[in-house]
């Protein structure tokens, strides 16, 4: 079985540097994403660092469980030799790939997700709070996605000396797809977008820059990092072209020539050859209008109306002849948004969905009540008059 790939990583739009890391290895069939975190730099420090000696205990032999186990003692014996380190950590989460098998190793919230025939599921299980509540049935996952508590995880690289790797086989098909990815992925965009995104794009690297740009679209809070593996049929060299025979070059008898063609007779020809040219130059025109109105009436984006903030539904500007229509207009003025976004909305902010573009219009209310002093923290949120405590914080930590 052969194996295409596609990646991408992104600093975002709410961070000022990339703390995630990305191991992409088709030699050794060794992939792998880390989500870092800790002071300044310190989260770059351990997911480097945790990618390094990953792939040098893999090259070294270990299996994919052990060489993640390595990657932790990896990362803790690097914040135990400097202060300014201490307390970093990383998710990790590794993909090695041999023949037909892609066997896993995972630490913390970022992800693997299978797509086969079309269906998409997630394989990993969240190291986190709130997924951990979702798993005990005490949230739905509608709950968790927008919990205060949802970037606190129970479990990463370097915070013990030892860690519990969860590992995972999945047997592959041709036409498989495998999609890790950090959580600055699955925070910004549903798992029925990212299933919807890994279908409509066949190209592992067409897929994967759609990701990260919708992702940004929808807000861009996080570092953003996506690997994707397709599994391809063995495909043999393609067999030689024969060599064509040679053509015999026979004499045609001589034509009578021919009678004059009457005037009616013409006229009708040309008739038909006008049919036949252009009926096809009509088909496609009215096709590729069908096409600009289907993306003009299914695409969204967020702008100011009046100095009011207005999610519309269509292109900016119209496309041919397809005008953008209101969806609704919100309470946010242009006085109530940063600099930055004032500006961002003046050609208008588009998004594939309207989902994504509610998430959008969330985060500038959001941001709004925080800088009005409005929001609140809270340490203990309670869910059907059941307490969530914060876990213990040997084992938790916060990114």
């Amino acid at each position: 079985m052969r194996f295409a790939h596609g990646d991408r990583t992104d600093v975002g739009r709410g961070r000022p540097e990339n703390e995630d890391s990305i191991l992409v290895d088709p030699e050794d069939g060794l992939y792998a994403v880390a989500d870092g975190m800790g002071g300044h730099r310190a989260g770059e420090v351990a997911s480097a660092t945790a990618i390094e000696a990953l792939k040098a205990a893999f090259l070294g032999g270990q299996p994919v469980d052990a060489a993640v186990a390595a990657a932790n003692a990896a990362v803790f014996a690097k914040a135990a030799e400097d202060a300014a380190l201490r307390g970093m950590g990383t998710t990790l989460t590794a993909v090695a790939l041999r023949d037909s098998t892609a066997l896993l190793g995972h630490v913390g919230d970022s992800r693997a997700y299978l797509m086969r025939d079309g269906a998409v599921t997630q394989v990993t299980d969240d190291h986190s709070l709130v997924e951990q509540l979702v798993r005990e049935g005490r949230l739905t996952p509608e709950e968790a996605q927008k919990h205060p508590q949802r970037a606190i995880i129970t479990r990463a690289l370097g915070i013990d000396a030892n860690v519990e790797v969860d590992t995972y086989r999945v047997d592959l098909r041709a036409g498989d797809r495998i999609l890790i990815c950090s959580d600055g992925l699955t925070n910004m965009l549903s798992d029925e977008t990212i299933a919807g995104t890994l279908r409509r794009h066949p190209d592992p690297q067409q897929a994967a820059d759609t990701l990260v740009d919708m992702a940004n679209q929808a807000g861009g809070d996080d570092n953003i990092t996506v690997v994707i593996l397709d599994a391809l049929s063995d495909g043999g060299e393609a067999p030689a072209a024969e060599a064509a025979a040679p053509v015999a070059v026979v004499p045609e008898p001589a034509l009578p020539p021919e009678e004059p063609e009457p005037a009616e007779g013409r006229r009708g020809g040309v008739l038909r050859s006008l049919l036949l040219w252009g009926l096809p130059i009509v088909a496609v025109v009215s096709i590729a209008f069908g096409a600009v109105g289907w993306y003009a009436r299914r695409t969204y984006y967020v702008g100011l109306s009046a100095d009011r903030v207005t999610l519309y539904k269509g292109v900016p500007g119209g496309l041919l002849g397809w005008q953008p229509t209101v969806d609704h207009e919100t309470d946010l003025t242009a006085a109530d948004l940063t600099e930055a976004d004032r500006a961002d909305l003046q050609n208008g902010h588009r998004f594939a969905n309207r989902s994504d573009a509610n998430k959008f219009v969330e985060r500038l209310q959001q941001q709004h009540e925080a800088l009005a002093g409005t929001t609140t923290t809270t340490t203990t949120t309670t869910f059907a008059g059941t307490a969530v405590p914060e876990a213990p914080p040997t084992t938790e930590t916060t990114r």
